[in-house]
């Protein structure tokens, strides 16, 4: 045979011919795969292998029969070895030599050759030529013979040996040449092959053959010899035995897919392409082998097992990147977090650790982001380069795919999908132990827990396209479609898309539901009508505030500013706030006393309440009585921000739904603001499940991006919650939220608006209109008829018939809408009647008239419900019969019974309360909740419930439930026994509605059922009976009333609280009062009375100083119209001096408030008429009483009989009243002085002009004539007189008789006498005559004639003596126009020139009191006659000078001119501007009528004073043209505006207020070139633009408005592009100007004015320059006003500016400039102090300035420069930080320490532990406490108790044993004496919080002793107690402070003070106030717990603990 090694083609590829060999194969790069493998063959080995496939399909063929062996042998289970290409074993055989073992009794060697043929071209058939060939042909059985001798001479076991070839024999061929085909019937496993039969033959020969002889030709060789023979026949016949051949075989490549399904049966898979491949790879590898070697069994099996090894290898590389795909599929990274986790992977690769964790919440996405990052790794390029597997996959993977691992992959990334990782030994165990095999294998966590790396998931590290896809993901967003883009809008993207919500983004759902948040009751749309929401606040109030403190305007709008919404924007905090605060309480509280309504007119639509987007933390609190709608207002409020903002968050709350929540609600957190946060998360609705919706909502409220929260209820529930709620209301308000609602009803409004500090809203009461509108609504919608017009007919009828039959406050009555909508429904059926049957309307309004009110509404409304409900019932029974009529009423009566305790429960919140009312049952839980159920479902069906979010039954509207509880507590009052319940029968029920029900705000709506239930009984004969003869002593009055009456008579005696009579006063409760006065009368003594109604007049000695409260007692008779007032006169027997003086103050307290008006009848006329006149009669039979009662008080408070003013002008008004003028003059006149009446008549008539006509004051000036008393007459007002020539004649004749006979000698007097007669005659010749003789007796020659004439000429001229009158003057006044002019003519004749002016604008005068009286009293004929007539008789010059005079005359410069006058009026008296138009117009027409000179002397009089312009605004626009035609247009704007600019606080506003309109376009060209001019400075030109706005900036003022309006007019009228020449006039220096110093208000106004060109231009400049200019001007400021500190009032925005702006450079000189020390005449300064000196002085925005400057200063400046400026002091006025604490406190100074980086607190405290002592020597020890003194008391705030604390912190131990006596001990300062602790504890600026701390912090180092010396410190006197004072003061808070920290012995002392007060004057006037004072100290806010005693404060404290014998703990 020839050895196939040695005839290799080099050229494998080609198609010559090649003989197959393992060279051949060897040198190829790859096998093709076996037929149907997948292949993975690059493409330049594939080229190779179809070469191959041509040339070596024998060897392909070979290796696949290989293969089958190989599979098949080991599937067969035998012990084999497979050998090929092994010729000295095979020779011709050698194809495969496959040896097995076999056991048939023996283990023996079994061996099977097989030579493999393989045809391309299957139709060729074996011929005998081929077997018989001698030439080596492909089936020469020659050849194979001699292999098979060479076999068998080895002594082989030879089973067979096998030509095995895919062709087939040419049976008839064979047969003629002697070839005979055995078939070989014996089963072979080898050659199976399903759907392909092969078929195996043996061949026959006869011997006799010829090629038997070729056969026995062949040589031999024996084995043993190694000589060679000739075969035998019987080796012949063996060859033939055991030569087998197998035809028809599938050809190589049906062999291949053959065997494919061989291997899939083999590894049980139904594809087993791979696996074929492999094997046959691994067949290659072995076949290509240059030495042969034996293929064993064994090494077959391994084979197979890495097979399945590189299967499973391959599923779990597929399954890895399958999982990452998915993964990939939800988010993507960006390169920027790709990169970042590179880095942190390769730190974990370069790890010797072998597990390692990345700790993550989101394992998921952080996999996404390590695969991503791992192919940047260029050993894990590729995605089979490693593995990653969720850990739960990893699981339940077998353990042979575990064992792929160990194998082929060095990177495992295990994804803990819950985040929760196995022990590491769990993972070690997927390495395995083989250290060399797996030394660089690793396993990477990715887990929640774990120490190792972290890993956080960033919105920003997404793709953009995956950013894209989350915000453009859909939302459903409380009931609409948004996306998340949407609702983030302009919002900080990364914030709100945190981790956790990007995780509910990418796994959620398709849209992400967050839902309505909470249970919105639905109403009508169609039916509902917007109302008018009343403001708190009007155009006078800002005024009214700053005269109430002391402020100017611009003060004050630093400290707070009221929108135009009426929202209080505070600036202020802390003290000064509360100050505030108190004083707008105490103007409303003034104002709701007030019979003056009209600020209440100040509405505005409903709609402008709606949340704005400007609006930022807005709080509204409604606040009205029941019904009014104010929860319905929110659910529009809310239903109508929903739809036009659909991505604002709106979170609407019913409190009562969530009183377990906020009990819950911690307001002691130190985060309040993430507690608010939290508790709004967890208590809506789907936010709690929704990460993102958490974070949206945190979002909104952090960033004030659209969310609004209403809260609705806050009356409703208990005091525990409100104080929660109010904690959480502050809290949220830490947020950044657009609006807070809150709705409340009024008795709990004061409480809101205390603790909100701002004012509630309250809603207009339906209009006649609305109600129309809503009654016809609801019927037309309710009835579905067609009668418009019909409908609305009759609802016009009803609304018109009730507000004629209803009274008073009831006109309202239906204009409640709740009681509107009861009236609609009520009434249905009737209107249904009338329209479609035709029924009367008459009837029903006589109905109306007389059986309406708010009991029998209700009473209907549940009479019709009863009613519905039974006929429903009836009608699905459908048996008519008693049985069943009994059973519907006993099942009406129980469903009654539950509604009635589901009232009580829902009203009373105390369990026992309810018990006590319904009675405990004792039945089990179980049959109650079974009866309640079948009751709840009868009770809904009465339309009266509803369910609640929580899914419970509560009523429709809570006026519901106060009706049936009043229904049920009237039911104990029923005088009818049979139908009176039993309440009353039970002492504790008696007690619980005696002083409970009856008196607490919580029962308020009970309580007003219950008033218009008593009407019945008060309407009832037998009550009448009773009252007539209930005094009779065999009268049986019902001993319940009696013990009812003892038992509240008890209680209130041993309370010392309110009492239910009080109470029904207070809130205006006839029926109640009527009946508890009756029971008190049946039942009491009178003295016992007297103790109960004293509390009635607890308000009476306060009314002294405030106005009293409008709800009081005398208010309530007079208004309820009844006989009380009788009463309160009945119980008074004289006897009792202190009732008497009760009585008498409440009368004198109360009765100016009284509203009178004008009486509907002659029974209120005479009922009204005979209140007053009792008061009156009263007060002048105890008029002593009155008279002390007013001059106990002191001296600045005497005059407040002029409150009685009210009362004068009352009955001036009405003339019915006119017959009480008399006794009321005469009251005052007896009780106090003739002062006090003019006082009072001087006030009414300045105050209520239009009430004193000629007649009202002639009538008053005959009162006092008839009651002789024309002294006093004569001192009324002149302005008044002026009005009744008559009184006034009167009045003048009275001086004159006085004073004549002292001025005048007889003869003069004569002629006076003679002259003012014919004066009062009118006769004008006869005085003409008597003046003419009179100037001509001046030229006498007779010196007696000449003095008497000059006499007379002097009294003509000047006011005589206490006259104020003159002659001339009373011409005027009475209208003598001739005689006037007569008398002017003679003084202008008689006296010289300056005489004569001097005469004319004297005070004393001829003419000007006449001028100036007739101008206040507004008489403007008057003044224009008296005008003309001066200009036309003595000139125009001498008119300019009377009309320039001043109000007190020449001799005081500073009083105010005739303009300025009239302007004051305005401000102070608040005249309507149409009086200053009259007046003013008035005037220039008096000066300019038929004077060609006029306009000239009007300019020199508008001019003549620079505020004088202000009236410009008011003048006609023909008086303005007039002025600028005398000097030219252009002139006189230049004079104009010179007026201005020295008016700097009124120059923008005097400008623009209306006078700019009045111009025309060429005056207001003019107007701009003079405004835009140059005006000469020493320094520097400037344009008067410029200096006008420089001036108004500096004078502090905000006129920015007035500036806006400006350009507004100025642009409408001459474009917009004038206004950017106006701003841009000086090349914006005057922009960059306001810029540097800080006016943002200005300088937006300005920006917003120039087009965007325009002002993205200035924005770059001032970007780019004002900076650095700010720098150089800040730091150059020193030798400029240095010792100056106002110079820096703009320095917070100064250097705010520098701090925000400043470059690096600039900022690193800040400290050591702004520290640097001048030294300048001899005085030592730096900027820094100056700017101290300047920031604490000034205490508007104090805290919020220092806080702003801090926070720049951390942003800005490095910790070496902070501390420098925070302890900077080489000056020696103490350092920044000290002052901070000396004027803030200790607390708020380090709140502010912590803003700035922690490294600076260090030396801060070095600094106060080191030189604390010497400053409290310097301060307290170095002879300067007089001086300290004085200090503490200029500065106020809290600087005062704070310079103590700072003693008591930070002295030494010497000291601190001086400090008891050092701040008590008495020193002068001036006349008055004072310690340094009287100084701060009698300090009205001092808080209580800060007393309590102080006290604390005494306690704990100094002791009990201490305490108790401080409190009971006397300053002066009695008074001047420490905790007296106090108690004088009201401060009920400080009381409590200073009770809470002393022990048992110090606190009996303060008791024995206050109750034994020596009854000296002083004492006298304060005694019954301080002890008042003292029984309303709530000393239950200290709590005794466990032996602590708990000092509770709604401020928080420092914490100190004290004790009081024990420990005392300061809570909250």
């Amino acid at each position: 045979m020839t050895n196939k090694r040695d005839k290799l083609n080099k050229d494998s590829g080609r198609g010559t011919p090649v003989k197959k060999t393992r060279k051949n194969l060897a040198n190829a790069t790859q096998t093709p795969p076996l037929a149907g493998a997948s292949s993975s063959v690059p493409e330049e080995a594939t080229e190779v292998a179809q070469g191959l496939r041509k040339t070596n399909h024998g060897v392909i063929f070979q290796l696949k029969l290989l293969m089958l062996f190989l599979i098949r042998g080991i599937r067969a289970g035998h012990a084999f070895r497979l050998g090929t290409e092994m010729e000295d074993i095979g020779g011709k055989f050698d194809d495969i030599i496959f040896q097995y073992e076999v056991d048939d009794g023996g283990k023996r060697q079994v061996n099977r050759y097989l030579q493999a043929k393989h045809k391309q071209d299957e139709s060729t058939k074996i011929t005998a030529g081929q077997l018989f060939n001698e030439t080596e042909g492909d089936f020469s059985l020659l050849k194979y013979f001699s292999s098979y001798c060479g076999i068998l001479s080895r002594g082989d076991d030879i089973q067979d040996c096998i030509i095995c070839t895919n062709i087939g024999f040419n049976s008839e061929n064979l047969l003629k040449k002697g070839i005979q085909l055995i078939t070989v019937n014996t089963d072979d496993g080898m050659f199976k092959f399903r759907r392909h039969p092969v078929a195996r033959y043996k061949i026959e020969i006869d011997p006799g053959h010829a090629f038997w002889g070729k056969l026995r030709q062949v040589n031999v060789e024996e084995p043993a010899t190694k000589l060679k023979r000739n075969a035998t026949d019987n080796e012949i016949n063996s060859f033939f035995d055991k030569l087998v051949f197998v035809v028809n075989t599938p050809n190589e490549v049906h062999l291949g897919n053959l065997l494919t399904e061989e291997v899939g049966e083999y590894y049980k898979l139904n594809k087993a392409d791979f696996q074929s491949d492999f094997i046959l790879r691994n067949m290659l590898d072995w076949f290509k082998l240059k030495k042969s070697e034996f293929l064993t069994s064994k090494q077959g099996q391994e084979i197979l097992h890495q097979g399945e090894q590189k299967l499973t290898s391959l599923r779990m590389t597929s399954v890895s990147i399958n999982y990452q795909t998915k993964l990939q599929e939800a988010i993507e990274f960006n390169a920027v977090a790709i990169d970042e986790m590179t880095e942190k992977l390769k730190t974990l690769l370069d790890s010797p650790n072998k597990i390692e964790r990345i700790r993550t919440a989101f394992p998921k996405r952080t996999a996404v982001k390590v695969s991503a990052a791992l192919k940047t790794l260029e050993k894990f390029k590729r995605d089979d380069s490693y593995l990653m597997s969720s850990s739960k996959g990893l699981k339940t993977t077998s353990a042979s795919d575990k064992d792929a691992f160990k194998l082929e992959h060095q990177l495992l990334v295990v994804v803990c999908k819950d985040g929760h990782a196995e022990h590491d030994s769990y993972y070690e165990n997927l390495i395995g132990d083989n250290q060399t095999q797996l030394k660089n294998k690793k396993v990477i966590i990715l887990c929640h827990d774990g120490v190792g790396t972290r890993d956080d998931l960033k919105f920003t590290q997404l793709s953009n396209n995956c950013m894209e896809k989350l915000l453009d993901k859909e939302v459903s967003f409380q009931g609409t479609v948004q996306t998340v883009r949407d609702l983030i809008g302009n919002g900080n993207q990364e914030e709100v898309i945190d981790d956790n919500s990007m995780e509910e983004l990418l796994v959620g759902k398709k849209v992400v539901n967050i839902p309505l948040h909470d249970f919105v009751p639905a109403f009508d749309e169609e039916l509902y009508i917007e109302r008018k929401i009343i403001l708190p606040f009007d155009d006078t109030f800002f005024d009214e505030l700053v005269a109430e403190t002391d402020c100017t305007r611009d003060e004050l709008l630093g400290k707070l500013k009221v929108t135009v919404k009426n929202n209080i924007e505070w600036f202020v905090d802390g003290r000064e706030k509360e100050e505030l605060w108190h004083k707008i309480n105490k103007i409303f509280e003034k104002r709701r006393q007030s019979t003056d309504s009209a600020w209440l007119d100040n509405r505005i639509p409903e709609k402008d309440l709606t949340p704005l987007e400007e609006w930022e933390n807005r709080v509204v609190v409604v606040s009205d009585v029941a019904g009014t709608g104010k929860s319905t207002m929110l659910s529009n409020y809310y239903r109508k921000t929903r739809n036009e903002k659909p991505d604002d968050w709106i979170i609407k709350m019913d409190l009562v739904d969530h009183i377990g929540a906020l009990r819950q609600f911690n307001p002691d957190e130190v985060d309040q603001q993430v507690e608010a946060i939290k508790f709004f998360i967890t208590n809506i609705p789907n936010v709690r499940e929704s990460p993102f919706a958490q974070s949206l909502l945190r979002h909104k409220l952090q960033t004030g991006d659209g969310i609004v929260v209403m809260l609705d209820g806050f009356d409703e529930i208990d005091i525990q919650c409100q104080d929660k709620c109010i904690s959480l209301i502050k809290a949220i308000r830490l947020t950044n939220l657009n609006a807070l609602y809150i709705t409340t009803r009024p008795h709990l409004n004061g409480k809101l608006q205390d603790s909100l500090f701002q004012l509630a809203y309250t809603l207009r009461d339906f209009s006649q209109e609305d109600q129309i509108n809503y009654l016809s609504g609801y019927w037309k919608k309710q009835l579905k008829v067609d009668a418009d017009a019909e409908v609305r007919s009759i609802a016009t009828s009803i609304v018109e018939r009730l507000s004629k039959s209803l009274k008073g406050n009831e006109r309202s009555f239906i204009g409640i809408p709740l009681q509107c909508h009861i009236v609609a429904d009520c009434f249905e059926s009737q209107v249904y009647d009338i329209i479609q049957n035709g029924c009367n309307l008459e009837a029903l309004l006589k109905d109306l008239d007389s059986n309406l009110n708010l009991d029998t509404l209700y009473e209907r409304l549940f009479k019709k419900k009863r009613e519905i409900y039974r006929q429903e019932k009836a009608k699905v029974q459908q048996v008519n019969n008693h049985i069943l009529h009994n059973s519907l009423e006993d099942h009406m009566e129980c469903l009654e019974i539950y509604l009635r305790d589901l009232a009580v429960k829902t009203i009373v919140s105390d369990q026992t309360h309810i018990d006590c009312l319904l009675g405990k049952s004792n039945e089990s839980a179980a049959t109650i909740e079974q009866r309640h159920k079948k009751r709840e479902e009868g009770s809904v069906c009465f339309g009266l419930l509803t369910l609640n979010r929580k899914g419970e039954f509560q009523f429709l509207h809570s006026t519901y439930a106060e009706y049936l509880m009043a229904n049920y507590l009237y039911g104990g009052f029923r005088l009818d026994e049979d139908l009176r319940n039993k309440l009353l029968d039970e002492k504790p029920t008696r007690e619980l509605i005696g002083s409970e029900i009856l008196v607490g705000l919580q029962y308020q709506g009970v309580q007003l059922f219950i008033d218009f239930m008593l009407q019945e009984m008060v309407n009832h004969e037998k009550w009448h009976v009773i009252r007539r003869v209930g005094t009779d002593q065999n009268f049986n009055f019902p001993s319940r009333f009696t013990d009812f009456t003892n038992e509240l008579y008890s209680v209130c005696i041993q309370k010392r609280s309110a009492n239910a009579l009080m109470v029904a006063v207070e809130r205006y409760h006839a029926n109640l009062f009527e009946i508890l006065c009756t029971f008190a009368d049946l039942t009491l003594e009178k003295y016992q009375i007297l103790q109960l109604i004293k509390l009635l007049f607890r308000h009476v000695d306060s009314g002294m100083q405030f106005k009293p409260a409008k709800r009081n007692l005398l208010a309530f008779f007079w208004e309820r119209k009844l006989d009380g007032f009788q009463r309160l006169l009945g119980w008074h027997d004289g006897k009792h001096a202190d009732y008497t003086s009760l009585i008498a103050k409440a009368i004198y307290v109360y009765a100016p408030y009284l509203s009178i008006q004008d009486p509907q009848s002659e029974k209120d006329l005479k009922m009204q008429k005979e209140f007053f006149s009792q008061l009156l009669e009263f007060m002048l039979q105890n008029r002593s009483t009155v008279e002390k009662y007013i001059t106990r008080w002191p001296k600045q408070y005497r005059s407040l009989f002029d409150d009685w003013y009210l009362v004068l002008t009352s009955f001036l008004r009405y003339e019915y009243y006119n017959s009480l003028l008399e006794p009321l003059v005469r009251l005052v006149l007896q009780t106090t002085s003739d002062s006090a009446l003019v006082l009072i008549v001087n006030v009414a008539f300045h105050n209520h002009k239009d009430d004193f006509e000629q007649a009202k004051v002639e009538k008053l000036s005959s009162v006092l004539i008839e009651m002789e008393r024309t002294d006093v007459l004569a001192q009324l007002p002149r302005e008044m007189l002026v009005l009744a020539p008559e009184a006034f004649n009167f009045v003048y004749k009275y001086h004159q008789l006085c004073d004549r006979k002292k001025w005048l000698p007889e003869k003069e007097s004569d002629v006076m006498t003679q002259l003012n007669t014919m004066a009062f005659q009118g006769e004008t010749t006869a005085v003409q005559d008597i003046l003419r003789k009179v100037s001509k007796d001046l030229n006498s020659d007779t010196p007696e004639t000449r003095k008497m004439a000059k006499d007379i000429v002097h009294y003509m001229t000047c006011r005589c003596g206490t006259n104020p009158y003159t002659l001339t003057y009373r011409a005027a006044v009475c209208g003598q126009e001739e005689m006037f002019r007569v008398m002017l003519q003679f003084v202008k004749e008689v006296l010289p020139d300056d005489e004569l002016q001097t005469a004319l604008i004297s005070k004393n005068g001829f003419l000007h009191g006449a001028f100036w009286d007739a101008k206040a009293s507004g008489k403007i004929e008057t003044l224009q006659s008296i005008m003309k007539a001066v200009r036309e008789t003595m000139g125009p010059e001498s008119q300019l000078n009377l009309v320039k005079s001043r109000r007190l005359g020449i001799v005081s410069v500073s009083s105010m001119n005739f303009i300025q006058d009239a302007l004051s009026l305005i401000d102070y008296q608040r005249q309507s501007s149409l009086s200053m138009r009259l007046i003013i117009n008035a005037l220039a027409k008096a000066m300019t009528e038929n004077s060609p000179d006029g306009y000239k002397y009007f300019n020199d009089l508008i001019f003549h004073e620079e505020r004088n312009i202000s009236t410009l605004k008011y003048l006609d626009a023909q008086h303005l043209s007039g002025l600028m035609s005398v000097e030219g247009c252009k002139n006189w704007m230049k004079r104009l505006l010179e007026a201005a600019m020295k008016v700097p606080e009124d120059s923008i506003s005097s400008l623009q207020d209306d006078l700019l309109s009045k111009f025309n376009n060429e005056e207001l060209q003019c107007f701009l070139t003079a405004i835009t001019s140059n005006i000469d400075q020493p320094s520097r030109s400037i344009s008067v633009w410029a200096k006008l706005i420089h001036s108004s900036c500096k004078g502090n003022a905000t006129y920015s408005p007035d500036v806006k309006q400006m350009f507004n007019y100025i642009s409408k009228k001459l474009g917009k592009r004038t206004i950017v020449k106006l701003i841009l006039s000086d090349n914006g220096s005057t922009v960059e100007w306001v810029a540097l110093r800080g006016y943002t208000e200005i300088l937006d106004v300005m920006l917003a004015a120039l087009p965007p060109a325009d002002q993205e231009q200035l924005r770059q400049r001032l970007a780019n320059n004002a900076h650095q200019k700010m720098f150089e001007e800040f730091l150059s400021k020193v030798p400029i006003g240095w010792d100056r500190p106002q110079s820096y009032s703009n320095a917070v925005e100064v250097i705010r500016y520098c701090l925000k702006n400043g470059s690096k450079e600039q900022l690193s000189k800040f400290a050591n400039s702004a520290t640097f020390v001048y030294e300048i005449q001899e005085k030592k300064f730096s900027i820094w102090n100056t700017f101290n000196d300047t920031i604490f002085t000034n205490q508007i925005g104090f805290d919020r300035d220092i806080q702003v400057l801090i926070e720049f200063m951390a942003e800005k400046l490095n910790v070496d420069d902070i501390k420098i400026l925070m302890l900077h002091d080489d000056i020696g006025k103490g350092p920044f930080f000290l002052r901070l604490i000396l004027w803030e406190g200790i607390r708020f100074a380090w709140e502010m320490i912590d803003l700035l980086p922690a490294n600076v607190r260090e030396p801060v405290n070095i600094y106060l532990k080191n030189n604390g002592p010497q400053i409290i020597h310097k301060m307290f020890f170095s002879n300067g406490t007089e001086t300290l003194l004085g200090k503490m008391r200029q500065l106020g705030r809290m600087y005062s108790i704070n310079i103590l604390q700072f003693y008591l912190d930070n002295g030494n131990k010497e000291q601190i044993a001086q400090f008891m006596e050092t701040i008590t001990s008495i020193h002068y300062v001036g006349s008055a004496k004072r310690s340094l602790w009287g100084a701060a504890s009698l300090h009205t600026f001092t808080t209580d919080n800060t007393i309590n701390e102080f006290l604390g912090c005494v306690s704990e180092k100094l002791g009990k002793d201490a305490v108790k010396k401080l409190v009971l410190h006397k300053e002066n006197n009695e008074l001047d107690v420490v905790i007296i004072y106090a108690l004088r003061k009201s401060w009920a808070d400080r009381c409590i402070a200073m009770f809470a920290y002393l022990d048992d012995e110090g606190r009996d002392e303060v008791r024995h003070l206050v109750e034994s007060l020596p009854s000296h004057t002083d004492v006298e006037r304060y005694g019954h106030q301080l002890k008042d004072n003292w029984h309303e100290v709530d000393l239950s806010k200290i709590k005794y717990t466990h032996g602590k005693n708990t000092l509770l404060t709604e401020t928080p404290g420092m914490g100190h603990n004290v004790e009081t014998g024990h420990p005392l703990v300061m809570a909250g």
